[in-house]
């Protein structure tokens, strides 16, 4: 099994690691072991049986165990068990995992989008965007999660359109800067400023595209070259 990503999170079996953002999120190794047999299975419902059977081989364990590995789970990954977003408890029968997946990037792998105009970079990631709104903050359902106490759930919004950009603060406790600037509530964006939602950095960068490059380079002036027919004693 490769790398699986959902919502935040990244199922590791090489390093058999639960990440989010790149950072390792504590499970036990036998909470570990049941989450990848659910996503391994997905969507098909387990039975408590055949789990403990897998989890506990020819051993005889109380139901209260499983259900333990199950509440664990739910608690890294910050699942309702009432409103279940990963786990789903199939009553009377088992569990299944409930939330779409996809194959994930390895370690570290930023957010990529075609044709992307800007780059953001903060300590511990990075995101390559095109056209089109994206919103930072400390809600874990957002691409842009910045996971610091002094960040609103939904701190700011970037609009990207061709060349221009803008971002505006969402009524944040602690305020959107650029620069030393407070926000009010908006502003436009230029290549290298430094954007601080709560106690985070996130520098803005536009990305120039290779058809630009490769025209800037075409209307450069040639070179002469070193064989000149120009007699360089005159």
């Amino acid at each position: 099994m490769s790398a699986v990503s959902f919502g935040d999170f990244v199922l590791d079996p090489d390093t058999r690691e639960l990440r989010r953002g790149g950072n390792s999120v504590a499970l036990s190794p036998k909470a570990y072991h049941l989450l990848e047999l659910l996503v391994v299975n997905r969507p098909k419902a387990l039975s408590k049986s055949e789990l403990q059977e897998q989890l506990w081989p020819e051993t005889f364990v109380l139901e209260k165990n499983l259900v333990n590995l199950v509440a664990e789970i739910r608690e890294a990954l910050g699942d309702d068990a009432t409103h279940p977003r990963f786990v789903r408890t199939v009553r009377r029968f088992g569990y299944a995992f409930a939330c779409a997946t996809s194959e994930a990037a390895a370690a570290g792998e930023p957010i990529r989008r075609k044709d992307a105009r800007v780059r953001l970079a903060w300590p511990g990631g990075h995101a390559a965007l095109s056209d089109g709104e994206y919103v930072l903050g400390r809600d874990p359902d957002l691409e842009l999660f910045l996971n610091e106490s002094d960040v609103s759930r939904r701190h700011a919004r970037i609009s990207i359109a061709g060349k221009d950009a803008t971002i505006e603060d969402l009524g944040s406790k602690n305020g959107t800067f650029v620069g030393d600037r407070r926000l009010d509530p908006a502003a436009p964006l230029a290549d290298g400023d430094v954007i601080r939602v709560g106690s985070v950095q996130v520098t803005f960068t536009v990305v120039q595209s290779r058809a630009s490059t490769e025209t800037g380079l075409r209307s450069q002036p040639p070179v002469p070259s070193h064989d000149s027919r120009i007699d360089p004693s005159r």
